[in-house]
């Protein structure tokens, strides 16, 4: 998990890093019973509200809107419609234009009642803020359940920031080769990555990891998974082992353990990440259970007769990114012919023709750097050239008009 360390994102991770989020759990909503009347309705809910009321559609009378506190309901899949959506996370986490597409293509997808959105991930992390922004968006969405299938792939599974991600899931399915974990925080220093607390030291760096590890377990415990297993992936020194007491299990730390305790394995030690594997995942309730392959998922999950509806909605992301950016560096190539074309002499018309060009390229590269942040393009520079060509444009208009 990279924090980045200009001062204000710094300013901007203190903010976020001591928010700990209170998740709601998830609630399919897909059989309604009136809490007064007995009536049963089959449905799905959506995001959508008008003041109390909640949107819901349903098989029996189509469109309603409905106060979920008078109802009963039952996640049971009978009022969804027969698809799954996957969304793919599959580079690094670290772009504004990505993680608002996620969020958006989540709501949407949960507002169209479908079995499940599965999200494959295969990333090796990426900035904190946008990482929360994307577990946000993943715990938020109490109308559909969301589950991960972290694959191998380049990146190897989960890792990171990655690792946050998938834990923010309803349920989590590996690939046997896929591991996930290792989710320090870490920020960039000089030319490369060290971890948060030999850049911002030792008081301030500890209340950072401190925070985020707070954040990894509220998020595993949110749906029974181990909470202190994600903290060690967060933080070197917590160590766990698994006990075991009166025929159930218990992660704890080692000073914790009682003469009553019979010690099953030692999951993390002091010094070293905790990552796991697949399969070691699944053995201590971090994973659900490890696939295959997507195929396989889906008949785990009964939906192998269900209409799979890929979201690319990231990708376009990534791809309307990268036109824009050719977009700007034609621009600039425009402004650079315009400029010097300027350096010889020509009629008055022309003049005014090449300024009110130059003057629309400005703009647009300004309404660009806005709209696109990570483009790191400060506006202020096309500003002040903009002022000055609206300047050199009007006095040459004031002087056309006297000499006429």
């Amino acid at each position: 998990m990279v924090v980045t360390t200009t001062k204000k994102l710094q300013a901007a991770v203190l903010t976020v890093s001591f928010v700990i989020s209170v998740f709601s759990l998830a609630c399919l909503a897909d059989t309604f019973t009136n809490r007064k009347t007995e009536e049963m309705l089959h449905g799905y809910a959506t995001s959508q509200t008008k003041g109390s009321e909640t949107i819901v559609h349903t098989k029996e009378k189509g469109k309603l809107t409905l106060n979920l506190a008078q109802w009963q309901i039952t996640p049971d899949q009978f009022g969804r419609n027969n698809k799954v959506i996957i969304l793919t996370i599959d580079d690094y986490i670290g772009l504004q234009i990505e993680t608002q597409a996620l969020e958006q293509a989540i709501i949407k997808a949960a507002d169209q009642g479908p079995l499940f959105i599965l999200i494959e991930i295969s990333t090796p992390g990426g900035q904190m803020n946008l990482i929360q922004r994307t577990c946000g968006a993943i715990t938020n969405t109490n109308n559909c359940q969301v589950a991960a299938f972290v694959k191998g792939g380049k990146h190897r599974g989960a890792l990171s920031g990655g690792a946050a991600v998938a834990i923010a899931c309803d349920k989590i399915y590996m690939a046997g080769n896929a591991v996930i974990g290792a989710a320090t925080l870490v920020a960039q220093s000089g030319a490369g990555l060290k971890e948060i607390k030999k850049v911002f030291g030792e008081e301030l760096g500890e209340k950072l990891v401190s925070s985020w590890r707070a954040y990894l377990a509220s998020m595993a415990e949110q749906h029974g998974r181990p909470g202190l297993l994600a903290m060690a992936m967060a933080d070197r020194d917590i160590e766990v082992i698994e006990v075991s007491e009166a025929d159930s299990r218990r992660f704890i730390d080692p000073v914790n353990k009682s003469p009553r305790q019979n010690l099953l394995h030692v999951w993390s030690k002091k010094g070293t990440l905790l990552t796991l594997t697949a399969q070691q995942a699944v053995k201590c309730g971090i994973a659900d259970k490890v696939i295959d392959s997507q195929q396989q998922l889906l008949q785990h999950l009964q939906a192998e007769n269900a209409n799979i509806v890929m979201n690319t909605d990231l990708q376009d992301a990534r791809l309307e990114l990268k036109r824009v950016k050719g977009q700007i560096a034609r621009i600039r190539k425009s402004l650079d012919l315009k400029t010097r074309q300027l350096e010889y002499q020509h009629p008055t018309p022309k003049v005014l023709k090449i300024l009110r060009s130059e003057r629309t390229d400005l703009q647009t590269l300004i309404r660009l750097a806005r709209k696109y942040p990570d483009l790191h393009l400060a506006t202020y520079p096309f500003e002040i050239e903009l002022n000055s060509i609206e300047a050199a444009y009007d006095k040459l208009k004031r002087s056309t008009r006297r000499r006429r």
